[in-house]
């Protein structure tokens, strides 16, 4: 997953001499399949692996310092604040039997107690999430109220494990729910839980920090963004701005930590108020109104697009 970054942004690793010369193909498929051969990694999205290791093999004095550069890159966007607890084939295999054995023992609620507690244990599994387990209700309720209402439509940008708060959304069974991220695990459990539950949806794995291609403005009345931002600019500092730019929705919204994973302020807020104002000002005219509706632990902010 494009999971919430914790920590203030900076640009990509440098240091040593940096080649001019555009990354041999083969050589960037050498170093994308060693690192997509690691059981930390083999998860994200090939397409975004393969695109950092272009990005870091001119920066690389060697094969094995490229390995390394492109495992730090993708630690900082994914490996330190995923899911832990199951992985692979096996522990998906054991997540979806419990959401479905939540789902039968409720079978006259849609999303029930049940199911709730499931998604609750799976939710405290991710660093992003986990912290946000207290505030749900207020978290969702804050966002629609800001919004105008419940959407009939949402999409979900950096979705992680995110979709699993479904029970404290208050969504209709038939309001479209399109779950994006770069951690096929994430997207595979996504995409049976939301199936479970009856939610209409799409599930898609994509490196949200590539160039935009057609099929990112699928229309949407909301578009999420949860601490996306800052992991965007960690990989590059003009992502975030096109990603919004390309969107088809009426509303965005985007949150970001203000406590690291170890419980420090360390100043982020002012530093990610500071972001809010630059992206804001970077889209110009397009946005209509903003709006704050944050919770303990995360500044959430509601652009209303024109």
């Amino acid at each position: 997953m494009f999971a919430a970054c914790c920590v203030p942004a900076r640009a990509p690793s440098g240091g040593g001499g940096v080649s001019q010369e555009p990354p041999d193909d083969a050589e960037v498929q050498v170093v994308s399949g060693i690192v997509a051969g690691s059981r930390r990694y083999r998860s994200v999205d090939p397409a975004v692996v393969r695109r950092v290791a272009s990005e870091e093999l001119p920066r690389a004095r060697n094969r094995e310092d490229a390995v390394k550069r492109v495992k730090r890159r993708l630690h900082q966007a994914v490996g330190a604040y995923r899911a832990t607890g199951a992985a692979g084939a096996g522990g998906l295999a054991r997540d979806l039997d419990r959401l479905r054995t939540a789902r039968e023992r409720d079978p006259d609620a849609r999303l029930g107690d049940e199911l709730r507690a499931a998604c609750r244990d799976l939710l405290a599994r991710h660093a992003s999430t986990r912290e946000r387990l207290p505030f749900l209700d207020r978290l969702y309720a804050g966002v629609w109220d800001a919004v105008g209402g419940v959407p009939a439509s949402l999409l979900d940008l950096g979705c992680g494990l995110a979709p699993l708060s479904l029970p404290w959304m208050g969504l209709e069974a038939s309001a479209h729910y399109h779950a994006i991220d770069a951690d096929i695990g994430a997207i595979g459990l996504v995409d049976a839980f939301l199936s479970i539950v009856g939610q209409a949806h799409a599930a898609e794995v994509r490196d949200l920090a590539a160039p935009i291609g057609p099929q990112a403005a699928q229309p949407a009345d909301v578009a999420l963004l949860l601490k996306l931002v800052p992991i965007l600019d960690r990989q590059d500092p003009s992502a975030a701005q096109r990603l919004v730019q390309g969107l088809a929705v009426r509303h965005v919204v985007a949150s970001f930590p203000v406590r690291s994973l170890g419980g420090h302020a360390r100043g982020m807020e002012a530093t990610y108020r500071r972001r809010v104002e630059a992206l804001v000002s970077a889209l110009g005219p397009r946005v209509r109104v903003q709006t704050e509706t944050s919770v303990p632990n995360e500044l959430v902010v509601v652009l209303t697009l024109g």
